[in-house]
């Protein structure tokens, strides 16, 4: 057994390290970007620093993870996103061990050692040394841990561990101040039980028009001042910039045809055309498949493909075909007619045409000889000597999205930390390379108040709006003084009654020519059946309202289901609570990033 067992330790060690770290929680990076960082750093969260040696440690172990459970090679943006997934995870791990120690949370040896002994993955137990006849035999397992060979495995788990549970009892003490209350248990019961059927008239906030003349000077300004938090003015940068395009030149071009000329001489050899097109095909649908396209026509495929398609004959092998898609190679297998429509049964092989290893090089080399010039000499001089096109970007914020260009947070990062005047190095885009220079950066502050006019005039005149609805559903309430009276009343001030199906419930919808409003079957279905229509206002508007009938309370049916509604809820609730207290740990943390000083992605 033992011989068994050192052959399976590198295996075991492997699946119990992916099984303990897979239970950390991802999280949706927010927090602030501060001053340049200390030299070396890939960032401190509240004091704690980041070391590259430690960061790169961790998104090597999570590469390694995806690269195991993905089928394909991980494309760069993959690889990118592993990057920023190890970033937020980082954040969150460190914030959660700080707070845990205010709260006095700790994780005992004794209890390291009871889920070690009690609770292995299910991969171990699954392991043929551990097995007897066909079953997981804790007792082979519990033996094995006794052992001088566990002692490297144990050292290895135990902070995957110690980090699982500590988890585990941080999320159980926050998860303690949510709370359900039996109205909450009630209305859910209602909203999945409780049917009905209603009468109402619609009176939405967006039927009235509000005059300029309504809203005074003094009520903007004064708006503008009660709720200055709404114009707060961020941060914004600007810089000037030259893009450097990898676009495919005619070599490349001529390169893929000639790539295309060879499979051609290779299925002339006699290679299988589906083998090939498993191998080479960029055509990501129908390589799996052999390059099988099925019965195809005009439509089917572009114009160049087809005319090539049918000028063929049953067993053609066609190509290269060039498309804006590529070139391709195509087997012609058989023909008919269908419909009065000429079809073929073909397969294919894509190859794309791409800018080249060479050409990709040749044009970083453009880049980051630019940007090694203008870091002695003025940007816009030496971009007018290497004839290059020089444009400026709108006004930006943190966030590192920038109109015409994408999403470049390392770059926003190095904005946000450098002066104006600094030059970038070379950054990636989609299309290439880009190198930059700071040409404007915005403190934070507020809006200023004609900056600011419209959008406050367009949320005064909301308000109003809903007053007037509100008005308006309380004189024609006024004017009802049975549910008879709705019709004659609405039709008489120019609305419509609404009448529903018997089986409406709370969680349904309103007839098709009304906006979907939640809220508003909600508290209609806490009016008694047969009282008086009342008056139910949302955000949307004012509902005069009548329940002509409801299914009867189910007293013992609720008692039944009381439980499983309650333990549903509490549920929500907790998941609820425990993001809501990682994002407030993380808008209180004092975050500094400095990962635009290692990393150029954008």
């Amino acid at each position: 057994m033992m011989t068994q067992l050192r052959t399976q330790m590198k295996w075991i060690f492997v699946v119990l390290t992916v099984a303990f770290l897979g239970t950390i929680i991802f999280s949706w990076g927010m927090g602030g970007f501060k001053d340049r960082g200390e030299a070396g750093m890939i960032g401190e969260i509240d004091g704690h620093k980041i070391t590259p040696e430690d960061f790169n440690d961790i998104v090597r172990f999570e590469t390694e993870k995806a690269e195991q459970q993905s089928e394909e090679d991980l494309d760069e943006q993959k690889r990118k996103k592993i990057r920023e997934d190890a970033w937020n995870n980082e954040i969150e791990r460190i914030l959660k061990l700080n707070d845990a120690r205010k709260l006095g949370v700790k994780v005992s040896k004794y209890e390291i050692a009871h889920y070690v002994e009690n609770y292995p993955p299910q991969e171990v137990q699954d392991a043929e040394v551990f097995q007897r006849d066909g079953r997981f035999d804790p007792s082979a397992y519990r033996e094995y841990l006794q052992t001088s060979q566990a002692v490297p495995y144990l050292i290895r788990i135990e902070p995957q561990i110690r980090s699982f549970l500590f988890d585990q009892k941080l999320n159980f003490h926050v998860m303690q101040s949510a709370d359900v209350s039996i109205e909450e248990v009630r209305d859910e019961y209602i909203s999945q039980a409780v049917t009905g059927k209603l009468r109402f008239i619609p009176i939405v906030n967006d039927h009235f028009e509000v005059d300029s003349s309504e809203v005074a000077e003094e009520m903007l300004r004064r708006y503008y001042k009660l709720f200055a938090n709404r114009f707060k003015k961020y941060p914004q940068a600007r810089f000037a910039f030259v893009k450097f395009k990898t676009v495919p030149t005619a070599e490349d071009s001529q390169d893929v045809e000639h790539d295309a000329e060879e499979l051609l001489k290779d299925i002339a050899n006699g290679v299988d055309f589906s083998e090939l097109a498993q191998n080479y095909s960029e055509d990501k649908t129908t390589s799996r498949g052999g390059g099988d396209l099925g019965w195809i026509s005009r439509g089917s495929m572009s114009n160049d493909f087809m005319d090539a398609a049918l000028e063929a004959q049953a067993g053609d092998i066609v190509g290269p075909v060039l498309t804006r898609k590529g070139y391709h190679v195509i087997s012609i297998e058989d023909r008919r007619v269908e419909d009065g429509d000429d079809e073929v049964k073909a397969k294919h092989i894509l190859l794309k045409i791409g800018p080249s290893a060479d050409t990709r090089d040749q044009v970083y080399t453009d880049s980051y000889n630019f940007a090694q010039d203008v870091e002695e000499a003025d940007f816009l001089t030496v971009a007018d000597e290497y004839g290059y096109s020089v444009d400026t970007t709108e006004s930006f914020s943190e966030a590192g999205y920038i109109k015409g260009i994408g999403r470049m947070r390392m770059a926003a990062e190095f904005c946000f930390n450098n002066t104006v005047g600094a030059v970038s190095g070379v950054y990636p885009v989609p299309e290439g390379y880009v190198v930059f220079k700071i040409v404007e950066i915005t403190e934070e502050g507020l809006k200023p108040f004609e900056d600011a006019r419209t959008t406050i005039y367009r949320s005064i005149s909301k308000i109003l709006q809903k007053n007037k609805a509100w008005d308006k559903a309380a004189e024609l309430a006024d004017r009802i003084e049975t549910v008879e009276d709705m019709e004659r009343v609405a039709d008489e001030a120019g609305f419509m009654v609404y009448v529903t199906e018997d089986s409406l419930k709370p969680t349904g919808k309103l007839p098709a020519d009304l906006k979907r409003d939640k809220e508003f079957l909600q508290q209609a279905f806490r009016l008694e059946a047969g009282s008086d229509p009342e008056i139910v206002q949302t955000k949307l508007g004012c509902y005069i309202t009548y329940i002509e009938n409801k299914s009867a309370w189910n007293e013992e049916e609720f008692l039944i289901f009381h439980s499983s509604i309650y333990q549903s809820l509490i549920s929500r609730k907790r998941d609820q609570t425990v993001r809501n207290w990682i994002r407030e740990l993380r808008i209180a943390a004092d975050i500094n990033d400095y990962r635009y000083m290692h990393f150029r992605d954008f």
